[in-house]
């Protein structure tokens, strides 16, 4: 019982023990599972897992949740299709508008919470129907598929079986990590995740903090979302609809809190490549890709169960130290 609650206690060693199981299984059973092929192929997938994930982990330091990332990303889409195939903008411009929309529907996103009073859960819940009625106008359903090819080669640029765009999706983890590690901004967001009055009594602007919380989620999508045009070569409003379930697995099984106040930017990388595994596993054992959405749930329910554990140990932890305190005080 012990040796479990250690377990649970550590975050990477979690997701670590899964993920060498499913190495060893794939590799023993899929003779092609390490060839550079293969290798390219999931590195691609890895790649849009952990980016949403970055995108979610930074509203879950809150304590909170976006619903809304795939809308958001899908819009970011849609934007950069329409300033390249209707305004023929160069795609470097039309990267910066789709990022700069991201950003914005994240900013609107963080002040409709921080301002309005509504529950987060419920704010995000509604954008993802505004922001894909959004999207739907734009296209009236039709995909931007007559883009630049200048846009495919950022999928297809690769430094040997390795993609640049998994180099960059590592960058991004990097500076998430640095972010929470070393700013300010990071310590405020992990401040207000664990108790937001506190945290307005130490002098934290608790609805910037909010604000610029989801204004960053909402950038990271934008940054998914330029990897998906990429790789399909048109900006399609499917973009983003398999984004949520996946970024909360990854990000829960790498030890982020659902209740805010801790993160872990490595932990989610962890958890994006046990995710790719999982699906990989799928895919060789033939599962059909309908059933894959009912396993993914079930994957999500048990990385909740996960997270309720290490919360109750945490919580458990506290106890013997409060009282310590406690009896201290007393006895002064």
């Amino acid at each position: 019982m012990d040796r479990i609650k250690k377990l649970l206690r550590n975050d990477l060693t979690s997701v670590l023990l899964p993920l060498f199981v499913l190495f060893i299984v794939l590799v023993t059973t899929s003779n092609g599972f390490l060839s550079a092929y293969n290798i390219t192929s999931l590195l691609e997938q890895i790649t849009i897992f952990v980016l949403i994930g970055m995108a979610q982990m930074m509203v879950l330091s809150l304590g909170q949740f976006n619903l809304a990332l795939g809308s958001m990303g899908c819009l970011s889409a849609i934007s950069m299709g329409f300033s390249m195939q209707v305004l023929g903008l160069p795609v470097p411009a039309a990267m910066v508008i789709g990022l700069a929309i991201a950003a914005l529907l994240g900013w609107i996103q963080g002040l409709l919470i921080a301002r309005s009073g509504i529950n987060p859960f419920m704010i995000t819940l509604a954008l993802i129907s505004v922001f894909y009625g959004i999207a739907a106008a734009l296209t009236q359903g039709k995909a931007y598929d007559r883009l630049p090819a200048t846009i495919q080669k950022i999928n297809l640029l690769k430094f040997g079986p390795v993609p640049a765009t998994f180099l960059a999706s590592l960058i991004v983890c990097a500076l998430v990590y640095f972010l929470f590690r070393y700013l300010d901004i990071g310590k405020r967001l992990l401040a207000v995740g664990e108790n937001p009055l506190a945290a307005l009594f130490t002098g934290i602007d608790v609805k910037k903090t909010i604000t610029t919380g989801h204004m960053v989620s909402g950038l990271l999508c934008g940054i998914a979302a330029i990897i998906q045009i990429s790789k399909f070569g048109s900006a399609q409003i499917s973009i983003g609809n398999d984004w949520m379930l996946t970024s909360f697995v990854v990000t829960v099984l790498g030890g982020t809190l659902l209740s805010g106040g801790k993160v872990s930017a490595v932990g989610t990388l962890l958890g994006s490549f046990l995710m790719m595994f999982i699906n990989n596993l799928l895919v060789l054992w033939g599962v059909n890709a309908y059933i894959f959405q009912t396993i993914l749930g079930l994957v999500l329910l048990g990385a909740f169960e996960v997270d309720r554990a290490r919360l109750s140990i945490i919580k458990r932890q506290m106890v013997p130290t409060n009282q310590e305190s406690t009896e201290g005080n007393g006895d002064e």
